[in-house]
């Protein structure tokens, strides 16, 4: 009998070698690189969706504590001014979901995840935080350089903080005097924000992107977390 017992543990052992060996648990880089492909789809799926939004002008692209703060100044007779300013801000901001691919693949590519085993069982949106706490100065520094050179040959960055500190004396959520680093820190916020529903969505499916390495990771760690009874992503 204690012979049939050893020889079953052995078979254990050495199925469970066996199986790491074949590649069913996924190894640090593996798990790494289907983090960065996630992080890299669901960047591009925002991008597509902020594009989406600036086909509704700039009342739909901008956030909404910029629209009285431009109308403050029309009713004081800046009417021409403000519409010029409400025109270069909406072509800047096309430009910015333009450049938020190159910025935000940049980035990725530099972010390190130091345990990537827990972002994949971690929140639903786990990996966009990541980059984010890692990443969003460097992310809003790039938006705000290319915003303020776009800026640079008008006189925006002239009327904007007569407009800003006029609606801030009033104002309980008050708003930047400086054009270029309020326009950067809504379009980071905007962008970390939509990317974060799109991680969520492609947590729900992994198979959808049609990567076997994603497809691989992220099945693995869900049957290993049903197994101990956690639901993933949650």
């Amino acid at each position: 009998m204690k012979k049939i017992v050893i020889l079953g543990l052995i078979i254990a052992i050495a199925s469970c070698s066996s199986l790491k060996k074949l590649g069913i648990e996924p190894t640090l880089l593996e798990t790494t690189t289907a983090l960065k492909e996630v992080l890299n789809s669901s960047a591009f799926r925002a991008v597509k969706t902020l594009r989406k939004i600036d086909e509704n002008g700039v009342d739909g692209l901008l956030p909404p504590e910029i629209m009285p703060v431009l109308q403050s100044l029309k009713t004081v007779g800046l009417g021409k001014e403000i519409e010029s300013i409400e025109k270069i801000v909406e072509s800047t901001s096309k430009l910015m979901a333009d450049e938020s691919e190159i910025i935000l693949e940049d980035a990725i590519k530099e972010v390190t995840f130091k345990d990537a085993v827990a972002i994949v069982i971690g929140g639903k949106n786990e990996a966009t935080n990541v980059l984010k706490q890692a990443m969003y100065g460097s992310v809003k520094n790039r938006y705000r350089d290319k915003i303020e050179k776009e800026l640079a040959p008008t006189e925006a960055t002239k009327y904007w903080p007569i407009a800003a500190n006029a609606y801030n004396v009033f104002a309980k959520k008050k708003v930047g005097v400086s054009l270029p680093d309020f326009m950067a820190e809504r379009a980071v916020d905007a962008l970390f924000l939509t990317m974060k529903k799109e991680e969520e969505e492609i947590r729900k499916d992994p198979k959808q992107l049609g990567k076997t390495v994603v497809t691989k990771v992220f099945e693995y760690y869900q049957k290993s977390q049903k197994g101990k009874g956690i639901k993933i992503g949650q």
